[in-house]
């Protein structure tokens, strides 16, 4: 292979893959000149100015979430057929409460061995969870499968993009009568409660996606305008997050910049978290690199190494806005 070819061949890669190079030195310049800055010691003003960009370039990401999942999924469930979209919507709903029960075990188990905190933090623990017992023993899995039940289907759409349902225990005082002393005595009883918290239900939009667009599907011509009313839209958002997705290297560079100069005590936090952040990187590490790969290459029999090279930019991007 000649020279000339293997530069050509190297510059189509490098204009192929701009982006991600770009975010990645926006990671590097964020961390370098965030620590270079620490030394200067800028004010609370400074530290807000620097984190703006990256703020707006958060806030521009959050909002493309809700139009990108609406449209593509009802765009893309219209065009198959209906036996395959049920396929899908069971699939996605049996794949999601085996991985979460999947993590929570491997959660648990890393948590008993590692055991991350200080032991004073393990103690306050301890004792907390002891003067608690009435709490805490109403918590139970089953109400994670019941709110996970709601979740899926939601009673207000509308409400599901911003609020989603989960449990709660409260405490309620209750008259009890004795009858051997005839005297009423207050008691404090713990109530199940239902209620809604801040945080896009995405589960109940996309199952609520999925069957919209596959009864859309289903009305051949008759419903072939808005059809191609939501293939649109997912063209014109798809656009919308590409011309944002490149200005993630001065977003991510501010996030992180940001983020590094409003710690108080880099050292401390670091060592303090050390336990932490080792539990937490090898738990993502035995899900992200042995069960999904090995899921991965179960179902679709291809090498998951090849899918992740494609995935280097959003986990670049990730890194940094993980913390927002």
């Amino acid at each position: 292979m000649s020279p000339v070819r293997v530069t050509d061949m190297r510059w189509s890669w490098v204009r192929k893959n701009l982006l991600l190079l770009l975010t990645f030195s926006g990671v590097l310049f964020g961390v370098a000149l965030g620590l270079a800055l620490r030394a200067v010691g800028p004010d609370s003003t400074t530290i807000l100015l620097i984190s703006y960009p990256g703020e707006l370039f958060i806030r521009m990401l959050k909002l493309m979430i809700l139009p990108l999942i609406i449209a593509s999924l009802i765009s893309g469930s219209a065009s198959l057929n209906a036996k395959i979209n049920g396929y899908i919507v069971v699939r996605t709903i049996l794949y999601f409460m085996a991985t979460s029960l999947l993590n929570a075990l491997i959660g648990v188990l890393l948590v008993v061995a590692i055991h991350p905190g200080s032991p004073l933090a393990r103690q306050a623990l301890t004792e907390s969870l002891t003067s608690s017992s009435n709490t805490t023993s109403n918590v139970n899995i089953l109400d994670g499968f019941l709110d996970l039940g709601r979740n899926i289907f939601p009673e207000n759409i509308f409400r599901a993009s911003f609020q989603q349902v989960h449990t709660v225990y409260e405490e309620q005082l209750v008259t009890q009568h004795n009858n051997i002393t005839g005297v009423d005595a207050k008691i404090t009883e713990m109530v199940r409660s239902v209620k809604y918290r801040a945080g896009t239900n995405t589960l109940g939009i996309i199952v609520f996606c999925l069957v919209f667009g596959t009864l859309l599907g289903s009305l051949g011509k008759k419903g072939a305008v808005v059809v191609d009313f939501f293939s649109v839209i997912d063209t014109v958002i798809l656009k919308i997050v590409t011309g944002v997705m490149w200005l993630s290297p001065l977003g991510v560079a501010s996030v992180i910049m940001s983020k590094i100069l409003s710690v108080e005590n880099l050292g401390t936090v670091m060592s303090n978290l050390g336990l932490f952040i080792v539990t937490v990187v090898v738990g993502v590490f035995i899900y992200q690199w042995i069960i999904q790969n090995l899921l991965y290459f179960i179902f679709t029999r291809k090498n998951p190494l090849q899918f992740y090279f494609h995935l280097l930019e959003p986990w670049v991007t990730s890194f940094a806005t993980a913390s927002t």
